[in-house]
């Protein structure tokens, strides 16, 4: 079995089981609410949002709320436990209490000119999103003095001029779009910038959206799919009839993303997680229950069924909902909290609900709910997938998908800056010490600080399996850079290094470089092997772990860190390998494993890496003979 809880659910996902979900949630969420029902009271690590109870957890749960008020016919009640909920009763008071300044809850903030936006700017998004679906039910039944106080929340919140830098731009559009669908004053301008312009600068092709202020500056991770997807495919149900043209063309963008997305999934459901944000979760599913609903998703819908049912129940099964029906920030019940990042509060991963805000815009007897589940790639071949955009290459292997980093980066983060992240073996999110954890890196040494990727200079992924790429990594102030090859064999990858040291550095550098953490539960024991050039953690007959040198380290060893550092499990351990003293052109040739146990790992004996004067790198390995040229 190699799920840490439970063996994968075989049966198909049904409308009564995403029902029983959803008035969970709603029950969760319901009974959390401050007196006016426009806060979140919740547990977990408060940022400033938070103050006077999160105002994200209630507009964010406005995805979900809105769509499923957006079938006409559609009871506005659910009912968890015995208690019943009156969904249409609770959004009317949120939003009318949320936008009325002389509430106690309200959601804004005293005026000031010099501000134009801040993080109320991306709620408006959805909250107007969530009138427009539910015009019917909530927008016309209010009164003129509440429908003003809602109107002056979103003008007060994006106002021109737009941001045109990241994906914010996007949150801009849906409130205007919205607006104007409703009959309320809105800026032509803003949406014609944003749908027409920007994202045009930031498209880098085959459905990716850099997350910046214009392509090639390499920002891409899961806002692609729960902004640029999500907030794209909102715009063209609200106002794409306005522009038919560029809607076709949007939607073809989102189609050849969608092309790529079941790709990242393993069997059991498992993403291969990646990027900032992963406290959203289940919000990735969104965009391709939008995309299908708009005729943009290219695959079956059975297809789509299995792969919403089984992430959805990865995450469930796992305790990312608390047993009390709210949602945690950390991704599982025993999963690191530092996944979070300072902008996440209480309420903020409530962004989830956009999973939700897809399933309930289909019909309760859409052929989406009835369709006979059809098999993600992962469960019918071993794959290999080279994505030249974002720069990763994707490897399944028996059910399980690991995703190789060339190319994507964005600030100093672990997130980021691994070299693989993998579903079977999830990455350490946690620091130690303040510092990342090895895992799937290279992390020069200075006295007590370790470093890690902090930039990448050059990079280019093969569709045969392998990336090269050059990065630095600043330690004490001091940059280094680094010319790393992978080149990925299944279950294995061999790794090649060549290190500049810069000539500023006067004190003596060592390094320490991890395979993946095997993560493990309470009650399970691991089983370490050691000896000088290897270091190999199995969990009984269920995973393993290891790292093998083939030239120019000079220990393997256990990692020796903070505990519960792991994104999903409360333990782990890392084996690793070491140098005592880098110098200038120090070069590394490596074996990392993760997948089956007890796999006899047998390094040919013509193996080696030769750094040619070309700058090419010429891999010999048994019978694998590879000439690498340089990353562009």
């Amino acid at each position: 079995m190699k799920e840490f809880i439970l063996p994968l659910n075989p049966q198909p996902f049904t409308h009564q089981e995403a029902v029983n979900l959803w008035a969970r949630l709603v029950a969760g969420w319901a009974n959390s609410l401050d007196n006016d029902g426009a806060r979140t009271l919740m547990d977990g690590h408060p940022n400033p949002a938070d103050s006077g109870g999160s105002y994200e957890g209630v507009t964010r749960m406005l995805w979900g709320l809105g769509s499923w008020l957006s079938q006409p016919d559609r009871s506005s009640t659910v009912t968890w436990r015995g208690e019943t909920y009156d969904i249409e009763a609770l959004t009317r008071r949120a939003l009318v209490n949320g936008c009325d300044p002389t509430s106690p809850s309200y959601w804004g903030v005293e005026y000031d000119p010099s501000t134009l936006h801040d993080q109320r700017t991306v709620e408006t998004g959805q909250i107007a999103f969530a009138l427009w679906q539910s015009r019917e039910r909530i927008w016309d039944t209010l009164s003129s003095s509440e429908q003003t106080h809602i109107y002056n929340f979103l003008e007060r919140f994006a106002r021109p001029p737009v941001t045109t830098r990241s994906n914010w731009s996007l949150f801009w559009v849906l409130n205007h779009a919205c607006r104007k669908a409703l009959g309320l004053p809105y800026d032509q301008s803003i949406i014609d910038t944003v749908i027409e312009d920007y994202l045009d600068s930031v498209y880098a092709g085959d459905g990716w959206y850099d997350d910046a202020h214009k392509a090639g500056v390499g920002y891409f991770d899961d806002y692609n799919l729960w902004v640029f997807g999500s907030h794209v495919l909102a715009w063209v149900q609200v106002d794409g009839h306005t522009k038919p043209e560029r809607r076709d063309e949007l939607l073809e963008r989102i189609r050849l993303l969608m092309e790529n997305l079941p790709y990242f999934f393993a069997s059991s459901g498992a993403y291969s997680e990646f990027g900032r944000s992963l406290a959203y979760k289940f919000a990735r599913l969104g965009a391709p229950l939008w995309a299908y609903k708009l005729g943009a998703w290219p695959y079956s819908v059975g297809q789509l069924r299995r792969l919403v049912g089984r992430h959805l129940r990865w995450y469930v099964d796992r305790g990312a909902i608390r047993n009390d029906g709210t949602l945690r920030q950390s991704l599982t019940a025993t999963g690191s909290p530092e996944i979070v990042e300072r902008y996440i509060s209480t309420g903020a991963t409530y962004w989830a609900m956009q999973a939700f805000g897809g399933l309930w815009t289909l019909s309760d007897d859409d052929p989406f709910w009835t369709a006979d589940e059809e098999p993600l790639p992962v469960e019918t071949e071993n794959f290999r997938k080279a994505y030249a955009q974002p720069g990763w290459i994707l490897q399944a292997h028996e059910g399980d998908i690991q995703r190789f980093n060339a190319g994507s980066m964005k600030g100093l983060d672990a997130k980021y800056a691994k070299f693989v992240y993998s579903t079977q073996f999830p990455f350490n999110v946690g620091l130690s010490n303040g510092m990342p954890s090895p895992d799937n890196m290279l992390c020069l040494v200075d006295g007590e600080v370790r470093g890690q990727r902090t930039k990448n200079v050059a990079f280019t992924v093969h569709e045969t399996g392998w990336l090269r790429f050059v990065w630095e990594q600043v330690v004490n102030g001091v940059t280094h850079t680094i010319d790393t090859v992978i080149v990925v064999l299944g279950e294995q990858h061999l790794r090649a290094h060549r290190i500049q040291v810069s000539p500023d550095q006067t004190s003596p550098l060592k390094l320490v470089e991890g395979c993946s953490p095997l993560g493990y539960s309470a009650g399970e024991v691991p089983i370490i092997r050691q000896d000088k050039t290897s270091c190999t953690a199995n969990l009984g007959l269920d995973r393993a772990t290891g790292i093998y040198n083939i030239s120019g380290y000079d220990e393997a060893t256990l990692w020796q860190g903070a505990p519960h550092t792991n994104s999903v499990y409360p333990y782990d351990v890392l084996p690793v390998l070491t140098v005592n003293n880098v110098l200038d052109g120090h070069t590394l040739l490596c074996l990392v494993h993760g997948g089956q146990p007890f796999v006899e790992i047998d390094i040919p004996n013509n193996a080696q890496g030769i750094w040619q004067d070309d700058g090419h790198f010429h891999l010999i390995y048994g019978t694998l003979d590879l000439v690498i040229p340089n990353p562009e």
